[in-house]
């Protein structure tokens, strides 16, 4: 009979660090769910969460962080993200659904903790 396979012994698909590929094939596995185009190389992705300074920070709980996409139309990648702490997206979340307020786009000046360069440049925000 043979011996099973610990976690360690798989093959990593990616070339990240230990927790980050798993977080980066599940965000990718998550948006091909849904049907949402992916635009990001494992390199790319990894780069916009260590420059953000709250990588350690990523997480489901209110205050941790999460990355959303400013055009909800386009792919997710480095040119349409941002940062930004899980309470405001609840909260942007809220009104929106719950409180029926008008839904609207997040500016990347105003919500953004954390706005990559390409972001900065596609929307041309100084």
């Amino acid at each position: 009979m043979r011996k099973p396979r610990s976690k360690d012994s798989w093959p990593k698909k990616y070339l990240l660090p230990h927790p980050w590929n798993v977080r980066y094939s599940r965000a990718k596995a998550q948006a091909a769910y849904f049907k949402q185009e992916w635009a990001f190389t494992p390199e790319n992705w990894y780069k916009i969460w260590c420059d953000s300074g709250v990588m350690e920070h990523l997480g489901r709980l209110p205050h941790q962080y999460c990355m959303v996409r400013i055009d909800n139309i386009e792919a997710w990648g480095p040119h349409n993200i941002i940062i930004i702490p899980r309470r405001m997206h609840f909260k942007k979340l809220f009104y929106e659904y719950v409180a029926k307020y008008e839904k609207t786009a997040y500016d990347p000046i105003k919500h953004g903790y954390y706005v990559p360069p390409e972001t900065l440049e596609k929307y041309d925000v100084k």
